[in-house]
């Protein structure tokens, strides 16, 4: 028995997703091959003393850029064929050599490929887009595409539209086939046969997101899906990051305030964002942790607002009343735990789900980008700031998220797999 964890690491959600699994596995007895093409989190590992392998070719930072920009679609593919041409054959090789018998990834997408090459399960755990949910027509459309003539749309239609497309539409898939067919495997049907491996573990909470553990795990493929192999579903519960040591001594200080305190963690990749959402919250009484590790130039200084880089967000929110995101599944989970409400502009498809559930369950707003163009946003802040509703909402939340140990559940789900 032999598992390896292969994280791609232009995420900071997978990485640190990976040490909790690593952790749990090594309380369990199993120590996994850890490996890696490199990328933007690497030092992670290091810091968290992990021993790890590098399988070239290696993700240079701008090459983990444009793997990012793809996941919120601008950039029409992950890879080209060239690119996962190589990706794959370094994978085979390294799975060769270290004799594994179960891979389990995040979003490194060409392990579909080299694990079906080698007859090797494929193990996954990255987001809420599930079937159970496409079946269901859970996922929502994006807020802001529902403009226009498209508004006059009644609501079923636009739903079953976006969960057929997400769960049929081969967007992404090309270069996958294209270099399936060289090695005479079976191809890849569709975008959520893509992400998902022959067992998908499940890090949402069944009473979030509305799907019972036992309906989750008894799920099989329905005869019309469009996927390649038979999947089967685990439930483990949360995963999230627990990284970055403790809490600076100035963020501490300047979080010792009667004043209401909230935590920013948005990317730079939507032009104005960042200074957007910035120059709202200067001018709204509170007190502001931004975590960013880009600074634009108009960002005026404020003394209501702390600019600060990678810090410790599992024990920073706990000290704050809401959090500003963009809705991956590792920061709502975050907040969750820290029982703060949030408010969200999502990048993609999975976040947007994500934050719709929050929405749903009246702990936060799910928002689209045009309420920063329109200058909105102070008015959701302040209502969420003003009525102690969200944050009740939100503690119900985490009660219903501790019932779960997700890290110890996935050590123990991927223990069970790699003996079969």
């Amino acid at each position: 028995m032999s598992i390896c964890l292969l994280p791609n690491m232009a995420y900071l959600s997978e990485t640190s997703r990976t040490v909790e699994i690593y952790k749990a596995l090594k309380e369990h007895g199993t120590t996994p091959v850890v490996a890696t093409h490199g990328g933007t989190y690497e030092s992670i590992l290091k810091q968290e003393g992990i021993p790890y392998h590098i399988i070239p070719p290696v993700m240079s930072g701008e090459r983990c850029r444009e793997y990012v920009l793809a996941n919120i679609g601008k950039k029409p593919n992950f890879y080209t064929a060239a690119e996962l041409r190589k990706d794959v054959a370094g994978e085979i090789e390294f799975f060769k050599r270290h004799k594994i018998t179960l891979v389990h990834i995040g979003f490194t997408l060409s392990a579909k490929l080299s694990t079906r090459f080698l007859g090797i399960p494929l193990s996954t755990a990255h987001g809420s887009f599930l079937p159970p949910v496409f079946e269901k027509r859970m996922a929502p459309y994006q807020k802001d595409f529902d403009r226009g003539l498209i508004r006059l749309l009644p609501e079923e239609w636009k739903k079953r539209f976006v969960n057929r497309l997400y769960s049929h539409a081969k967007i992404y898939c090309k270069p996958f086939n294209a270099v399936a067919k060289e090695l005479a495997i079976a191809p890849v049907q569709s975008v959520a046969d893509l992400f998902l491996g022959d067992y998908a573990i499940v890090t949402d909470i069944p009473e979030i997101i509305g799907i019972p553990r036992d309906e989750i795990e008894s799920w099989e493929n329905s005869p019309d899906s469009r996927y390649s192999s038979r999947i089967k579903l685990f439930h483990a519960g949360a995963i999230y990051a627990k990284l970055f040591g403790e809490v600076p001594q100035d963020v501490r200080e300047f979080l010792q305030t009667d004043q209401p305190k909230v935590f920013v963690a948005l990317t730079s990749s939507v032009e104005d964002c960042l200074s957007r959402v910035y120059e709202v919250l200067k001018d709204i009484d509170c007190r502001v942790i931004f975590c960013t590790t880009v600074h634009p130039k108009n960002f005026e200084p404020s003394e209501n607002i702390l600019l600060k880089d990678h810090i410790p967000s599992h024990k920073v929110m706990p000290l704050c009343d809401l959090a500003i995101i963009h809705g991956g599944q590792g920061s709502i989970q975050t907040a969750i735990a820290s029982g703060i409400p949030v408010i969200g502009f999502p990048l993609q498809p999975e976040q947007n789900l994500n934050l719709q559930l929050i929405e749903n369950h009246k702990a936060g707003f799910n928002l689209p980008f045009y309420t920063l163009k329109k200058k909105r946003l102070g008015a959701y802040v302040r209502k969420v700031l003003n009525d102690g509703i969200y944050s009740e909402n939100m503690k119900r939340l985490r009660s219903w998220q501790e019932r779960y140990n997700g890290p110890e559940n996935a050590a123990r789900i991927l223990t069970e797999l790699a003996k079969r």
